[in-house]
């Protein structure tokens, strides 16, 4: 179990603390202008973050990432690039609409799964005929209205108070 427990926005903090920290030093106003989030509510994160002993606030009134936030800040890059390439390279995704699922789906891959996906990539990246066969049968699908089958976190049967077994019947 992880001793430092971070939600999904925690997540995107850290991730955002180490690419802008790339470019140079981090300021919590340059998370606020850059990212169009309101300067109370990076307080109130980095406060969070600084807590859990993932950033520190340096005298000079910049951000900088613990070791622990870090590792945590890149590999929420590396989960949101592995699942770009996953989705745009290789089944064909339209890249507006991955960014949107790679947004939702980088706080839940575990290591095991993200190990496998990069093998894949690897794997399709140097198997041209194999990838040009997948785009074909990817650009089979029909096109489909996902807002009809939308189901928000928080929004199924589990997460309002219902088991399996109820819905199973």
């Amino acid at each position: 179990m992880r001793k430092n427990l971070t939600s999904p926005s925690e997540e995107n903090y850290l991730e955002w603390i180490y690419r802008f920290s790339q470019s140079g030093p981090v300021r919590p106003r340059d998370l606020a202008n850059n990212l169009g989030i309101k300067p109370p509510s990076v307080t109130k994160a980095v406060s969070s973050l600084v807590q859990k002993g993932l950033v520190r606030r340096e005298p000079q009134g910049t951000l900088k990432l613990t070791a622990q936030g870090e590792l945590l800040g890149k590999a929420v890059v590396r989960r949101g690039n592995c699942l770009t390439k996953l989705l745009v390279e290789i089944l064909n995704m339209p890249s507006e609409q991955a960014d949107q699922e790679v947004h939702r789906l980088e706080h839940v891959l575990s290591e095991d799964v993200l190990m496998r996906l990069e093998v894949l990539i690897a794997f399709a990246q140097q198997s041209p005929a194999w990838l040009k066969r997948l785009h074909l049968r990817m650009s089979q699908i029909p096109d489909v209205d996902v807002s009809e089958r939308k189901i928000l976190v928080g929004q199924t049967p589990t997460h309002s108070g219902f088991s399996r077994k109820q819905i199973d019947g």
